[in-house]
């Protein structure tokens, strides 16, 4: 079953009209490969549940192996051509990979947007889960049953308008701070609304002592005549931690995802606040003024490593805060968002509090799935998680 996956996967890939339902079938696999069939067990993606029942009968003869295979490639290349059809013609996420030109171009780019988002993050650890929750928002926008919208940036100028979502009008701020950024950064580099909306998000979650992020970056811009409003905003979900776990879930699985990545980035979104609590924490216990009547402020952070590339990082994320979680869920922790309490969400915080899942790898593949939701690729070639970077 996970070889006919993957390679279910890699054909569509090749395919080259959309990448979705192939990142969907590849993050399913990943989800059990990494973490425990109970967490699992009832976690379907959209693509997925299209994909027929494909068995290869036991054959006793060469010529019954040679004729049985070829019929099971021929149902996998006809199934992936239908699941595509009507995706391909609805993605609105454009990607070509070498938009910014060639590798240390790209790297350039990406060196510069990652510094002045570190910058920003460290001078102000509010903006952390905004940061985060907006780039999720702009990835929840995708619908996988149709394939329209996706992370294409459109989340800022939608915050932005003048009348927004309920479930935005907290992340106005943050959406203000990130279009300001974009139009100092396109002074002197050039770099889309998409690509800065993504990096943010993987900006808070390094900064805030994750694991080194890869996106990938090449992202088009959404056009003016664009409706600046997806067909589904109406559905965003509350990603505060105060939205029904019922809403959120359907958001997250309408977007071709399931519980374990809303175990994943809540999770991470506890995490980074419980970051942003020791730093207020921080700043009110430990503030002196020097001689010149200035306050000096010490946040907890770590130096020289390479997670310290672009900035002081201020805290740091791991399984611990799955325990943590878990044991503010018995506790009827009013601050443990209400996801946690939906019995496949829990399962997948067990498997990563107890070290049945790597919950650092899975989050690293799992930001990238999220970044290419509805992704388009015009050309170049796809690259994600480049160790490189």
């Amino acid at each position: 079953m996970k070889m006919r996956c993957i390679t279910a996967s890699l054909l569509l890939l090749l395919q080259g009209s959309t990448t979705s339902a192939a990142f969907a079938l590849l993050n399913q696999e990943a989800c059990k490969s990494s973490a425990s069939t109970i967490c699992h067990a009832s976690m379907k993606h959209s693509d997925a549940d299209t994909q027929p029942s494909i068995s290869i009968p036991r054959a006793s003869t060469r010529r019954k192996a040679i004729t049985n295979s070829a019929k099971f490639l021929t149902t996998i290349l006809t199934t992936t051509a239908l699941t595509n059809t009507p995706k391909s013609a609805l993605a609105s996420v454009t990607v070509d990979p070498d938009r910014y030109g060639d590798k240390e171009l790209k790297m350039a780019t990406v060196n510069i947007v990652k510094g002045q988002v570190r910058d920003l993050l460290t001078a102000n650890p509010q903006l952390l889960s905004s940061f985060l929750q907006l780039s999720m928002q702009d990835a929840l926008t995708y619908d996988a049953s149709t394939g329209d919208g996706g992370p294409d940036g459109g989340i800022v100028p939608l915050t932005l308008s003048a009348n927004p979502p309920k479930v935005l009008v907290g992340l106005i701020p943050a959406a203000k701070e990130l279009e300001k950024l974009r139009k100092t950064l396109k002074r002197t580099t050039e770099i889309t609304m998409a690509d800065v909306v993504a990096l943010a998000g993987a900006e808070a979650i390094e900064t805030a002592g994750g694991p080194r992020l890869v996106v990938q970056l090449g992202k088009g811009e959404t056009k003016s005549s664009d409706k600046p409003t997806p067909s589904n905003a109406g559905s965003l979900p509350d990603l505060s931690g105060r939205g029904n776990r019922s809403d959120v879930i359907a958001a997250f699985r309408r977007a071709g995802l399931t519980e374990r990545d809303v175990a994943i980035f809540f999770g991470i979104r506890v995490a980074v606040e419980k970051v942003v609590e020791n730093v207020v924490n921080v700043e009110e216990e430990a503030q002196e003024v020097n001689e010149m009547g200035e306050s000096d402020i010490s946040f907890p952070s770590s130096f020289g490593g390479p997670k310290e590339k672009y900035g002081k990082q201020i805290g740091q994320l791991d399984k611990a805060i799955f325990v943590s979680i878990l044991a503010g869920a018995k506790k009827k922790d009013t601050k443990i968002p209400d996801v946690f309490y939906d019995t496949s969400v829990a399962e997948c915080a067990q498997a990563y509090a107890k070290k049945k899942a790597d919950f650092v790898k899975d989050l690293r593949e799992a930001y990238g799935s999220w970044m290419s939701l509805g992704a388009q690729y015009t050309g170049g070639g796809i690259l994600l998680f480049d160790s490189n970077y």
